[in-house]
């Protein structure tokens, strides 16, 4: 009988690859359907996530044992060698002998002429001689200088340049490693409902120990692994939301606790919209803007959960808001958390950096600057936009309010943020020419761009 662990990892990993679905995604409803016990789906989580870090390398070391190239195989029976390379390299408690029976009674399954040629190829790893950190040090020596780095990390040779030229090669490379850790699980304190933090974080023992309080986001708790935190008592009772800790520094720089009228512009499935109305003053007004209707019945869904006041919303492309004239000018803060290529989290979105592309970051530069200069349209004088980003690209963030700030003119300027984070955020936050860049290396938290702009006009 295989593995249920690694059947259920096979077909995410088929999902992703063949279908485009997110790991996230495909992983959670994979994990729940199958109903595994919490010793295989962790090693089920970490047999795709590793996978997807490594894939890149993986391929590298695994391309001297096939007579074809990784792209002619089939998607299924790729994704089947390249999870049990996976293991059979980082997974040390993990018999050599189960990986690959499993593999070969799951492509019996669905691939039954190809078993015999899974079994040679991973037979055949097995013996060789070499460590596969030895075999990936020869594929990096023999590549040319331009793919070394992204062979070692296994990333796409562009993202590694762009990195690399805002960043330099060795904090590129810190950056690198960081986005192949395992992610970190961290939660926000639910303010209106949660006074003793440090107790709440305490009620994690048995199915957390060593549940921490954050020192670099106020409220935040970080968690020594992950766990299904929908399953928790305190998350049902409303009094945590799951959130990373750079990404509870964004919110507050609204300064909601002064109460007025806010905009979340691209709520999303709203994190940071009831992170708003925990934080706000009892008088706040806030408004939700999304695209999506099932992202919005989310944020609603989330605020009955956390106990706060649902916001108004709004179901729209939040480029077309300034042309409704109740919204110009209406607002004393807008928080704009735009959509970008996601290079902050991609120890989460592993998949991301196979599927985006140097296209990708032109389109989204183009829409990230239609959506601040509407956000800046709908900001009242002496209020502010908040533009946020978990992207640490210079393209879709400084060069950004660059391009922004020189279209507007006069009438707004960006405003320095560091001394309203915490003095642990500002230790680890690197300046930019406008906004600051929490990176992930530092702390072990996504990496998030953050800047503030101030409408100074009458």
């Amino acid at each position: 009988m295989t593995s249920p662990a690694r059947r259920i990892a096979a077909q995410v990993l088929y999902e992703v690859f063949a279908h485009g679905r997110y790991s996230n995604v495909a992983l959670d409803r994979a994990l729940h359907t199958g109903r595994l016990d919490e010793r295989d789906a962790a090693l089920c989580t970490e047999i795709v996530y590793g996978t997807l870090q490594h894939w890149r390398g993986i391929g590298a070391v695994l391309a001297p044992y096939l007579r074809r190239g990784l792209d002619e195989l089939d998607v299924f029976v790729r994704g089947l060698l390249e999870m049990s390379v996976y293991q059979l390299a980082f997974l040390e408690r993990v018999p050599a002998y189960a990986v690959v029976d499993d593999a070969v009674a799951l492509c019996k399954q669905r691939q039954p002429r190809a078993a015999g040629f899974v079994n040679g190829v991973l037979r055949a790893y097995l013996r060789h001689p070499q460590s596969y950190a030895d075999q990936l040090a020869n594929c990096v020596e023999q590549a040319g200088a331009g793919e070394r780095m992204g062979i070692r990390h296994s990333y796409p040779d562009w993202l590694v340049q762009r990195l690399s030229a805002r960043w330099g090669p060795d904090r590129t490379g810190a950056m690198l490693e960081a986005g192949n850790e395992r992610p970190r699980l961290a939660v926000r304190a639910n303010r209106r409902r949660v006074e003793d933090v440090a107790g709440l974080a305490g009620r994690f023992e048995g199915v957390a120990a060593g549940a921490t309080v954050s020192d670099l986001a106020p409220f935040a708790i970080r968690l020594p692994r992950g766990l299904d935190v929908s399953r928790w008592a305190p998350y049902r009772e409303g009094l945590v939301t799951v959130q990373d800790e750079a990404s509870q520094l964004i919110a507050p720089l609204l300064r909601p606790e002064s109460g007025g009228r806010l905009l979340d512009l691209c709520a999303g499935m709203g994190t940071k919209t009831t992170q708003l109305l925990e934080w706000g003053a009892d008088d706040i007004d806030v408004t939700a803007c999304d695209i999506h209707a099932h992202k919005l019945a989310a944020l609603g869904a989330a605020c009955d959960r956390l106990g706060v006041r649902r916001p108004r919303t709004v179901l729209a492309d939040a480029r077309s808001l300034d042309r409704r004239p109740a919204f110009r000018g209406a607002f004393d803060g807008v928080l704009l958390d735009a959509p970008c290529s996601g290079s902050g989290v991609l120890r989460r979105r592993p998949e991301i950096r196979w599927r985006r592309t140097q296209a990708d970051l032109a389109s989204l530069a183009s829409l990230q600057r239609d959506l601040l200069v509407t956000a800046l349209r709908l900001v009242r004088p002496g209020g502010c936009v908040v533009y946020a980003t978990c992207s640490v690209l210079a393209e879709e963030n400084e060069d950004v309010l660059t391009a922004v700030l020189t279209e507007v003119g006069s009438g707004f300027r960006a405003e320095p943020v560091e001394r309203d984070l915490p003095v642990a955020a500002q230790r680890i936050a690197t300046p930019a020419r406008w906004g600051v860049y929490v990176t992930p290396e530092w702390y072990g938290t996504d990496g998030f761009y953050m800047a503030r702009i101030r409408r100074t006009d009458e």
